[in-house]
């Protein structure tokens, strides 16, 4: 298996609640994964797990057989923020990173017109950073990630602090690129609506700790449209089994044994 995740632990050294309980997962090579739950779930967590920006309490995380132990060229994060170099042009921090990887300056060129044409935003190439919208921030930081030609993408709600018709926009752009590429993404979101749109498996989380609730095959023809009835329906099901998994662990941890009752405390 291409990303595996063997019985991963979490456990903060400030604290003694565990943030992730026995996550187990197997990704394919080329696969789409997206990861729904309540906040406080540790989907970031463990997106950062995979990245190698933190470690696991117990357990292990292997990529093509090589274990996780640090952050590495073969992973690339993408996040909330663009997290771009204001000092830089579009192009310049496309390019950033890829003189690490040993391109020259010619090779570096190419590349970052490469990805960013297909970001739509070769235009833009000599903006600078400050002068171009959030939209096409996040394209530009999407170009970058593309352009280390890593074995996996990491995807932290990249599309959240947008308007909805940016979101709209961005989401078709993806998609695109996914299918030209088919490269294996980790995709964490709040959105059903996203997870359903981007992925051959949704993966449910619940709280308290976090812990995979339920992984749901998405077979639907690609594009997928929101307003399909297959899609609203897997919308609800998907829906009811977060509701489910935050109902599960509030009982756990109101109700379970060391909670007490009034007879306990009489």
């Amino acid at each position: 298996m291409y990303l595996q995740l063997n019985s991963i632990n979490k456990v903060f050294d400030d604290t003694d609640k565990e943030s992730l309980s026995d996550i187990s997962l197997e990704v394919k090579e080329g696969e789409f994964i997206c990861i729904v739950g309540p906040s406080g779930c540790g989907k970031s967590t463990l997106l950062n797990l995979v990245a190698g920006l933190i470690s696991p309490t117990s357990g292990e995380i292997t990529l093509e057989g090589n274990i996780v132990k640090e952050p590495g060229a073969d992973r690339v994060m993408m996040f909330q923020e663009a997290a771009l170099y204001p000092w830089l042009t579009v192009r310049e921090n496309v390019m950033f990173g890829l003189s690490a990887k040993g391109c020259s300056r010619e090779e570096q060129k190419e590349i970052a017109k490469k990805y960013l044409k297909m970001v739509q935003l070769w235009h833009y190439r000599n903006y600078p950073i400050h002068q171009i919208s959030g939209g096409m921030k996040q394209r530009t930081a999407l170009a970058r990630a593309l352009a280390m030609d890593s074995k996996l993408l990491l995807m932290d709600e990249p599309f959240s602090a947008l308007d909805k018709q940016t979101i709209n926009v961005l989401r078709e752009e993806l998609e695109a690129i996914w299918e030209e590429t088919r490269k294996t993404i980790l995709y964490v979101t709040h959105s059903v609506e996203e997870a359903i749109y981007f992925a051959d498996r949704v993966v449910v989380m619940s709280e308290n700790p976090g812990r995979i609730r339920e992984i749901i095959p998405i077979t639907l023809e690609r594009p997928r449209r929101v307003e399909n009835e297959s899609f609203m329906a897997l919308r609800q099901q998907i829906l009811q089994s977060v509701k489910a998994g935050v109902k599960k662990s509030m009982e756990e941890e109101f109700d379970g044994p060391e909670g007490g009752n009034e007879e306990d405390e009489d």
